[in-house]
C-alpha cells in the first residue's frame, strides 16, 4: 500500500514537474516572440488616400500610387517594413507629433514653416501647380481671364493658402479663399467654388476620374514634394535613411522609373524658370 502511495506521489510530482517545464517554455516562447516583435524595423507612413496619382485606393481597395510606390523601394533599401495608415487630414499631423506615425507619405510640399518643426527628407519630386476650372464656367477661358473675388478652393493645414498668395502675386489679382476640411474638387465641378489649385500631375489624373472638370492653365509655382519626421532621434535617423534612399533612387533612375509609370513625365527633375513655394 505504501509503494502505491509513493509511486502515486512520484507520478503526481513528475506530472507536475512536466507541466511546470511546459509552462515555463511557453512562457519563454512568448517573450521571445514578444521580444522579436518589438525589434522588428517598421516605418509607419499616415495618409488620406485621396490624391490620384499620388496614393489612393484601387478598384480592389488597396493603396496604390507614386507615393506608395516610392515608399515601398525605400523600404527594400534600408531594410524597413512600411506600414501605411489611412486617415483623415488634421489626424495625420496629430499623430505624428505624438509619435503614432513616423511619417506621412501624400505629395507634402516644402515650405519654411514645415522646415521648422519637422525633419524633412531629400526632395522626390517636383510639381508645377495648375488651376482646375469647370468645364461649363464660361467667365475663366485662360488664366488671363482670373479675376479678383474669384473662389478658390483651400483645404484646412495644408500649403494652399501659400499657392494663392503666390498666385495673387503672379496675376495682381485678390482670389478669394473657400476653405474645407478635406478634398473639395467636386464642388468645383458642381460650380460652387471657381477654382481648385493643386500640382498639375493630380490635376491631369483629377480631370479623368471627376465629370465636368477640364485644367484652365499652369502658374509659375512649384512645390517640391518632402517627407516630414518627427524632430526626435529617431525622427531624425529615419530621415536620414529615407534621404539616402532616395538620392540613390535619382541616381540608378529608379525614381524617374516610377514618376513615369504614374505620370507619362518626369517629375523628379525641377521645371525650369519656376517659382519655389515657400
Amino acid at each position: 500500500m505504501r509503494k502505491k502511495v509513493l509511486s502515486v506521489l512520484l507520478c503526481a510530482t513528475l506530472v507536475a514537474g512536466i507541466a511546470v517545464g511546459c509552462g515555463s517554455k511557453s512562457s519563454s516562447e512568448k517573450s521571445s516572440a514578444d521580444a522579436k516583435k518589438s525589434d522588428k524595423k517598421v516605418i509607419t507612413v499616415g495618409c488620406e488616400a485621396t490624391t490620384p496619382g499620388w496614393i489612393q485606393t484601387d478598384e480592389k481597395g488597396k493603396l496604390s500610387g507614386y507615393d506608395y510606390d516610392v515608399w515601398q523601394e525605400i523600404g527594400k533599401r534600408i531594410g524597413y517594413e512600411i506600414d501605411y495608415k489611412v486617415m483623415e487630414w488634421d489626424s495625420l499631423w496629430v499623430m505624428l507629433a505624438d509619435n503614432r506615425l513616423d511619417s506621412v507619405g501624400e505629395q507634402i510640399s516644402y515650405n519654411s514653416e514645415r522646415e521648422e518643426k519637422y525633419n524633412l527628407s531629400e526632395p522626390y519630386a517636383y510639381n508645377l501647380y495648375s488651376l482646375l476650372c469647370a468645364k461649363d464656367n464660361e467667365a475663366l477661358q485662360s488664366m488671363n481671364d482670373l479675376k479678383s473675388g474669384m473662389t478658390i478652393s483651400c483645404e484646412t493645414n495644408t500649403s494652399d493658402e501659400l499657392i494663392v498668395n503666390a498666385i495673387n502675386e503672379q496675376y495682381g489679382i485678390e482670389l478669394k479663399p473657400t476653405y474645407y476640411d478635406g478634398m473639395s474638387v467636386q464642388d468645383v465641378a458642381l460650380g460652387r467654388c471657381d477654382l481648385w489649385p493643386r500640382a498639375y500631375t493630380s490635376c491631369v489624373t483629377t480631370v479623368k476620374e471627376v465629370d465636368n472638370l477640364r485644367i484652365l492653365g499652369n502658374t509659375n509655382v512649384v512645390e517640391s514634394n518632402v517627407y516630414p519626421f518627427a524632430k526626435t532621434d529617431r525622427g531624425e535617423k529615419l530621415c536620414k535613411l529615407t534621404s539616402d534612399a532616395i538620392k540613390e533612387m535619382k541616381e540608378d533612375g529608379t525614381l524617374k522609373e516610377l514618376s513615369e509609370k504614374w505620370f507619362d513625365t518626369d517629375v523628379t527633375v525641377k521645371p525650369e524658370g519656376s517659382k519655389d513655394l515657400k
